[in-house]
């Protein structure tokens, strides 16, 4: 079973509707869940997590701020995983064939500058409030874990509005992506 997990209704690329910190079930080798953003949905994650033994693969999805080199409006695929000092907490095989990215976040919604090691990596650098911790506890759990974003901004201006323009100029392409792995079974 693989799960697709994203932070916010909106971000459903699914035609199912979900409430956050349940669960949807697609078909027999896929379910969806809104976990929620940053701790809470941590939390919920790991609840479904526990529910859930025969999920095998946590497939992340959600829009990203741009620190460095990430094109808004861009998918990509994040396989550097960085702490706050630039250091490389671990790294992935890439899983897709989308352009690879490296991520970095906490608990707070980033809003512009502060990394200043960013525009050494080779690689666009991405900021999440999840995907981080959505990696610790899917490894605690012994489940597979990519994460697939789709950069909305870069941490100024009216954000939300941003979030909303770039998912509504990608669901197509966004749909595309999910269709495959409504048919992965890992």
């Amino acid at each position: 079973m693989n799960l697709v997990v994203f932070p916010l209704k909106h971000e459903n690329p699914f035609t199912v509707k979900v409430s956050t910190g349940s669960v949807a079930k697609i078909d027999d080798r896929l379910m969806i869940c809104c976990s929620g953003m940053g701790s809470s949905g941590v939390m919920n994650l790991g609840r479904v997590l526990a529910e859930y033994p025969e999920i095998k693969t946590v497939c992340e999805f959600g829009t990203a701020a741009s620190v460095s080199k990430g094109e808004i409006g861009r998918i990509y695929e994040c396989t550097t995983f960085c702490d706050f000092n630039g250091g490389i907490i671990a790294s992935a095989q890439s899983f897709t064939d989308l352009p690879t990215a490296a991520v970095t976040g906490d608990d707070r919604l980033y809003s512009g500058g502060e990394y200043d090691w960013a525009d050494l990596l080779e690689m666009p650098l991405l900021y999440t409030m999840e995907t981080l911790r959505f990696r610790n506890i899917a490894l605690e759990f012994r489940k597979h874990f990519f994460s697939v974003r789709l950069v909305s901004d870069n941490g100024t201006g009216n954000i939300r509005a941003q979030v909303e323009q770039e998912l509504c100029k990608a669901k197509k392409q966004i749909r595309e992506i999910f269709s495959v792995f409504e048919k992965l079974s890992v």
